[in-house]
């Protein structure tokens, strides 16, 4: 068990990955690295999160298999269990272990059951990254039997790395990748995918746009499979977002399909994600106030400030103060630079 002095020093070390300017992968690398040093684990997975959606937008994972991560997608959307991502993020303590919360029975876990035994684990700790009510990462860590399981002072450390590792996170979403993306396919991609969520066919678009993204060895990304299961679980359509190598953003969209020589097939498309879905979560990405997002909004629809002050109620002055903040944490000078920042342009 690690001492009260090794814990302060592990959550100032991370604090202070937190603060280097890194990519999204090397920022989670880095804090699973020295994390793993105070709280070993055998394998993990983490995950960056849609702030608006809760579902994963990309994962750096250790010791998991394609298998393994089709599983775990199985139990997090389609099974009734303990310790769910969505959640934490809405949890007091946004961490915790499987043991715990099943009262000390990890048995009646269906997670225990299907998706532990795939990699020889029988501990979990988990822990949802929240900053202003807004979920922006989240961690899973395991161990085998010949471990010992996480203790409460493992869950605290997590509980106060929270609020430093999302706005990490939530700093890297406007991180502009380095060198310009390649330009992807002209075509949707489509898979095809059976009802355990595995890949039956896909046209050459759909490889293309697979190569775009980092899937840690698994068929098919977590944050694809993800939209999967929701598209298997609803009769609607479902909707996710996530981000390829170059920082391209990309949407996913999954529906059931009827007929065929396969029964239930899910469709999944994948394309570039429209201005507005990218501009939705780069303003929650810069950590803009309800008011400043509504000015914001408005300056995008390419309104004057008196149109502005008109609709909100406010005075032009306040409108500049509003659009002074703006600039600040977006990091322009401009209104034309700020509108071509949150469209991409």
């Amino acid at each position: 068990m690690s001492s009260p002095v090794a814990r302060r020093e592990a959550v100032r070390d991370i604090e202070a990955i937190c603060r280097l300017d890194l990519g999204s992968r090397e920022l989670r690398r880095r804090i699973a690295d020295r994390l793993t040093r105070l709280v070993p684990a055998d394998s993990y997975c983490f995950g960056t999160i849609d702030p608006t959606t809760l579902l994963i937008t990309d994962d750096v994972s250790v010791g998991l298999t394609s298998a393994v991560a089709a599983a775990a997608v199985h139990n997090e959307y389609l099974v009734d269990d303990v310790l769910k991502f969505s959640v934490l993020a809405h949890s007091k303590v946004p961490a915790g272990t499987l043991s715990a919360a099943t009262g000390g029975d990890p048995e009646s876990s269906h997670r225990y059951r299907s998706v532990l035994p795939m990699i020889d684990a029988r501990h979990e700790l988990r822990a949802s990254f929240v900053r202003d009510h807004r979920c922006w990462g989240a961690i899973a860590l395991f161990r085998g039997g010949g471990r010992p399981d996480f203790t409460p002072a493992d869950v605290d450390v997590l509980r106060r790395l929270s609020a430093p590792v999302a706005t990490a996170l939530r700093r890297t979403v406007h991180r502009a990748p380095g060198g310009d993306p390649a330009p992807g396919p002209a075509e949707a991609g489509v898979f095809l995918l059976d009802q355990d969520l595995r890949l039956l066919s896909e046209n050459p678009a759909a490889k293309l746009w697979r190569d775009e993204l980092v899937s840690s060895g698994t068929e098919l990304p977590v944050a694809v499979l993800e939209v999967a299961a929701l598209g298997k679980r609803t009769t609607l359509p479902a909707h996710g977002r996530l981000r390829g190598g170059s920082g391209r953003w990309l949407s996913v969209h999954a529906s059931p399909l009827s007929g065929g020589p396969h029964p239930a097939v899910l469709a999944v498309t994948m394309h570039p994600a429209p201005a507005a879905d990218v501009a939705e979560v780069l303003l929650l990405a810069y950590g803009l106030t309800p008011r400043e997002r509504d000015v914001l909004a408005r300056v995008v629809a390419g309104l004057p400030s008196r149109v502005i002050a008109a609709e909100l109620h406010i005075t032009a002055a306040t409108v500049q103060d509003h659009l002074k903040s703006v600039f600040a944490k977006t990091g322009v000078r401009s209104r034309r630079e700020l509108v071509a920042t949150i469209l991409d342009l």
